[in-house]
């Protein structure tokens, strides 16, 4: 069969060069059309569903719905783990799904779970939030601010900028903060309602009776049936005010009720604001208005934020608004995928130069390295057709094939080179023969090579989703580069070198000097195994332990969040204040550049972004240097400061423990004991407890008897103190131009103490006034901030950041300390985050190591026909180890996943060195020669092309091992390829003769072995 493609190739030059002109012209266009993006698009198999429950307690949260909801859905196909926290005012539920689970139809069925619950009346609407690649999913965001009214920044934003953005196609979503529509609101004097005998029921019945149209039926009119319609709008403040208020009021005991109306306005402060005023939104200190955009999955990151760049540009702001971009991700998108691309390109230069200087011909080197753009190219449009992205993933894959899609032609050109140069007879004859001598040996190492990295394509869990995209640009470019070595180079070696002037054979210095050294060597044998397993001990036994161990290297990020969390109960002015503290922090650094703050103060906490200045070079310490600053801010529950970016929502350097048993009580000691030695762990920071403490709350205690008597229900009384209290959107009516919600409730300033609270009336079953005091007690009570369910059993969340590199040490201390605690008997834990996720990432890509080491043996069994010197090259593979480790300890890398799978490609790059040599054995083996005979002389004639293809992969990755802007998996994966390979190659060039050897000996009589010891000798 390959004798048949080489000929046909041979044969029909026109139709090859189509061919070629169309992949070609496929790769520039599918590199113009396909999409750019960070990370590649993976389906986090998590998905939290909110469901908003105003006024209600964590255990109230959790009783009523929490638990209905975690039953419902742990029945669901896929589900691995339901996480339930009931908190004040809402529950949440994140659902952990299997990872072969489609995430879009999960949610859908999610959706479809919920809706079954019969959920509480006063619960609102749930909503869902799948997780993504980023803890931040916006890909740009903005921040606009003037000196004049915020509801006018609003307004502007709202009315010309969003409607403009939310149309670009890619855009999932447009997020707008440091806005909240103005509302009409009604707040009602506590003192004068008792006076004048009004209750909240009665004022919503008149702003009801005021606000309607009714239709009331057809009357005739001469020859016309018409309708008649009541109506009556509030359409300002005015008519609001003056809305009549009916009341009783008696002159005398005996005297007839007299009927008295009041305006509104004399019982209520009335005003048209914003409700809200506890959340703030400020860009650099300024008060402002912030939008982000959210992407699609897998849409084009670069291209929507440059339109959406061009938008607004396109409009003009007005005189006095200021404008900064807070977030563009656009450029670091750019920045990682552009400074790859270079890289690659830089590679292939050096792949060309390094081909160049073996063969010393233009021609035969153009011929050599026409495989790079053919394999890259078709790549791309390959990888477009299957629905990939370039991101930084695919790139990493084309800059590690760079060096590799090129060895298969240099093997086929220098042989045919070879060939044609020492040959006077020459025809396309020769040129087919020099080929198929080694498209056996080209096309064995090459499906072995692609057998190492297949088994990476399938590994299991967000890694494995994370680097199928690298694994699938190598094979494909790899296959390609074949189909190019025996089709593509035959053709233009029958065009270029036919008419090169004949040249005698000789060999070069470094034949020579080979041929001296293997001779010694298989003399030797024993001795030159000893040296190399002394190499691979020492450098396993003292290099590896020293270098540390982490799951991805930590990107140098230049955006950071701080998140700010106050004890419960505090106000949203004191909240404001913490945030103030920290934002004058970041204003005051030289090195921060923008600074974006969000204050959420009925929650309890604020989140501020910011942006260091390029020209910070140990961005590390002095994030290191804030959070010292920080810890010296009072009155706060916790502040983190965490990097925005990593491959997998930050979990590379996130770590989360798991604590559950059988007694909360016994949790809580635990978890407290388990935090206190955390923070003490070097390495560890911002440790925080899902455990907040307790949070003081008024509680009504009703009196069931006295509920009869009065004729109310507890739904009544619930209903009556929240409208009371958070108040009702009880109507809606038109303010300038726009529907705008009527809020009625408590003025609460003027309610002082919990007297005050039950001296407050709600109407019973038939409309007479009741007292709260009358029907219950309110009381001061401490709560627990959240009820936390992991299966529907109570656990606690312990979470700390990873701030060492080598995070596989800090997880190290973390499990010795925690060890060592006296932890109560009924208490169990277990690691999740980065430890979870680097142990399964380790134990699955060693899987898939193992895998392809056995496919590996299996295509070199079904190659060479035998078990024996397939045997022999797997025992080159341990030695490239020992290059792999020196290299992470010169770089300062530590052992990763980028490393393990250098290691993975080492496996397939040493096989073919080792291939490539056997497979001449074996031929010299077959014409007569003996065995020693036949591994010289194999070897002299292999080493130039084992060289070449060795040295050209080395040079093609010293650029990505030595750029500072090398992606996460880059840079430790060419140290580790670059250091194993030189070691492998020297040693593979003999190691695998002498294993060869010892493991192929030849019977034969004394005789024959003393004269082939002799000729050993003259040789």
């Amino acid at each position: 069969m390959m004798k048949s493609i080489i000929r046909f190739s041979m044969k029909n030059g026109v139709a090859l060069f189509l061919v070629v002109f169309l992949m070609v012209a496929g790769g520039i266009y599918a590199l113009k059309e396909i999409n750019i993006e960070k990370y590649p698009s993976v389906d986090i198999p998590y998905l939290t569903v909110v469901i908003p429950y105003p006024g209600a307690s964590p255990e109230q949260s959790m009783k009523e719905i929490g638990e209905p909801v975690e039953r419902e859905l742990l029945n669901l196909d896929g589900v691995e783990n339901v996480y339930t926290d009931g908190v004040a005012n809402a529950v949440y539920a994140t659902l952990e799904f299997d990872m072969s689970v489609d995430m879009n139809e999960a949610e859908q069925t999610v959706r479809a779970s919920v809706d079954k619950i019969q959920l509480p009346e006063l619960a609102e609407d749930p909503l869902y939030y799948p997780s993504g690649p980023e803890p931040d999913p916006t890909i740009f965001s903005m921040g606009i601010y003037a000196e004049e009214g915020q509801e006018n920044v609003q307004q502007y934003v709202e009315e010309e900028i969003i409607p403009r953005i939310e149309v670009i196609e890619g855009v999932s979503e447009v997020v707008v903060g440091g806005t909240d529509d103005p509302t009409v609101s009604i707040r009602l004097f506590p003192d004068e309602l008792k006076e004048k005998g009004i209750t909240l029921d009665d004022i919503k019945t008149a702003i009801s009776a005021n606000n309607l149209t009714i239709p009331t039926g057809d009357i005739s009119v001469g020859d016309e049936v018409l309708p008649v319609r009541v109506s009556k709008e509030l359409k300002s403040i005015e008519d609001v005010e003056n809305i009549p208020l009916f009341m009783q009021q008696v002159a005398a005991p005996n005297a007839t009720p007299e009927l008295k109306s009041v305006r509104l306005s004399e019982v209520a402060e009335i005003t048209y604001d914003t409700e809200n005023t506890s959340n703030i939104t400020r860009i650099n200190g300024e008060p402002g208005v912030s939008f982000g955009i959210i992407a699609e999955g897998g849409a084009n990151t670069v291209e929507i934020v440059e339109q959406a760049r061009k938008e607004i540009e396109s409009i003009k702001l007005p005189e006095g608004y200021e404008a900064e971009i807070l977030r563009d991700q656009s450029i670091e998108i750019e920045d990682s995928v552009y400074s790859m691309l270079r890289e690659a390109l830089l590679g292939a230069l050096m792949a060309v130069i390094v081909t160049l200087l073996f063969l010393r011909n233009i021609r035969s080197t153009i011929i050599a390295v026409i495989s790079i753009p053919l394999s890259i190219l078709s790549s791309l449009m390959l990888m477009n057709a299957l629905g990939y992205t370039l991101n930084i993933m695919t790139l990493a894959g084309i800059a590690v094939a760079v060096g590799r899609v090129v060895d298969d032609s240099i093997v086929v050109i220098e042989n045919v080179f070879r060939r044609v140069r020492t040959s006077k007879d020459r025809d396309e004859k020769l040129i087919e023969e020099a080929t198929r001598e080694v498209a056996s040996a080209i096309t064995s190492s090459t499906i072995t090579t692609v057998a190492v990295f297949l088994p990476m394509a399938f590994v299991p869990g967000i890694v494995g989703g994370f680097f199928k995209p690298l694994a699938w640009t190598i094979v494909i470019s790899l296959l390609i580069s074949l189909v190019v070595a025996i089709t593509v180079v035959p053709l233009m070696s029958k065009t270029f070198l036919l008419n090169m002037k004949p040249k005698e054979y000789k060999e070069n210095g470094i034949q020579k000097g080979y041929r001296k050294s293997l001779q010694w060597v298989l003399k030797h044998r024993f001795v030159t195994l000893t040296i190399a397993l002394v190499l691979l001990i020492g450098s396993v036994v003292f290099i590896a332990p020293g270098l540390g161990t982490t799951f991805l290297p930590q990107e140098k990020s230049s955006n950071y969040d701080v998140g700010i969390t106050m004890p419960k109960g505090t106000s949203p002015e004191l909240t404001n204040e913490a945030a103030s503290t920290v934002e004058d922090i970041l204003l005051t650094s030289d090195e921060v550049e923008l600074v974006n703050t969000n204050v959420n103060g009925e929650n309890e906490n604020a989140s501020i972004s910011f942006v260091v200045k390029e020209s910070v070079e140990d961005v590390d310490r002095f994030a290191e240097d804030l959070r010292d600053q920080f810890e010296k801010i009072p009155n706060v529950a916790s502040i983190s400061l965490t990097g925005v970016g990593g491959l997998i929502g930050g979990a590379e350097n996130q770590y989360a423990l798991v604590v559950n048993g059988a007694n909360s009580e016994d949790i809580k000691t635990a978890s407290e004991q388990i935090v206190t030695r955390l923070q003490e762990v070097e390495g560890m920071a911002d440790v925080t407890s899902s455990i907040e403490g307790e949070e003081p709350e008024i509680e009504m205690e009703l009196d069931v008897n006295k509920l009869a008597d009065h004729g109310l229900m507890p739904a009544m009384i619930g209903q009556s103190l929240r409208s009371l209290i958070n108040g009702d959107v009880i109507t809606t009516m038109t303010m300038e131009d726009k529907m705008t919600d009527v809020v009625l409730g408590l003025k609460m300033d003027e309610v002082a103490s919990l007297e005050d609270l039950g001296n407050q009336e709600i109407n019973n079953v038939i409309g007479i006034p009741v007292a709260i005091n009358e029907i219950g007690e309110l009381k001061q009570v401490n709560n627990p901030t959240a009820v936390s369910h992991l299966n529907t059993n109570e656990y606690v969340m312990i979470s700390g950041l990873i701030t060492d590199q080598n995070t596989g040490d800090v997880t190290a201390r973390v499990d010795e300390a925690i060890s060592n605690l006296d932890l109560p008997d009924s208490v169990s834990y277990y690691e999740q985050g980065t430890s979870e996720i680097m142990a399964d990432g380790f134990k699955n890509l060693g899987l898939a190591i193992i895998v392809s080491i056995f496919l590996v043996y299996l295509i070199m069994v079904i190659s060479f026909g035998e078990g024996k010197a397939p045997f022999v090259i797997l025992f080159a593979i341990p030695f490239s180890i020992i290059g792999s480790l020196i290299g992470l300890f010169i770089m300062q890398e530590p052992i990763g996943m980028p490393a393990m799978i250098g290691l993975l490609m080492l496996n397939g790059i040493v096989v073919t060195n080792a291939i490539v040599l056997i497979d001449k054995v074996k031929k010299n083996e077959k014409v007569g020669m003996k065995k020693h005979q036949a591994l010289i002389e194999a070897g002299v004639v292999r080493i130039r092309p084992i060289l070449m293809t060795a040295i050209a992969t080395v040079g093609a990755l010293i650029p990505m091992a030595i750029s500072s802007n090398a992606g996460i998996v880059s840079k430790s994966l060419a140290v580790v390829v670059i250091g194993g390979l030189s070691t492998s190659t020297i040693l593979t060039l003999f190691i695998v003769p002498v294993l060869y050897s010892l493991f192929n000996r030849e019977k034969k009589d004394k005789t024959i072995k003393d004269e082939e010891e002799q000729q050993l000798k003259v040789m």
